[in-house]
């Protein structure tokens, strides 16, 4: 996560590999790493992964725009 040019707001990116073996990577972080690579476990690994830190991405958003609401009033 990083901030927008000019600081107006927030930016995230997340980076999804998946692997020929089956493996899936969030950011560089292996989801399934068992021996045999489970690809549906892997997929379901990732969509959490995703998930949980789109959640803490919209509550530091949101900690952000009532910060900069207390500021400007």
């Amino acid at each position: 996560m990083k901030t927008t040019p000019r600081n107006k707001g927030l930016t995230l990116t997340l980076k999804v590999t998946a692997y020929d073996n089956g493996m899936v990577e969030v950011d560089g972080i292996p989801i399934n790493v068992e021996p045999h690579h489970d690809a549906g476990r892997g997929w379901l690994g990732a969509a959490h992964v995703i998930t949980t830190t789109l959640k803490e991405f919209r509550q530091q958003s949101e900690t952000r725009k009532k910060q900069a609401e207390r500021t400007q009033g």
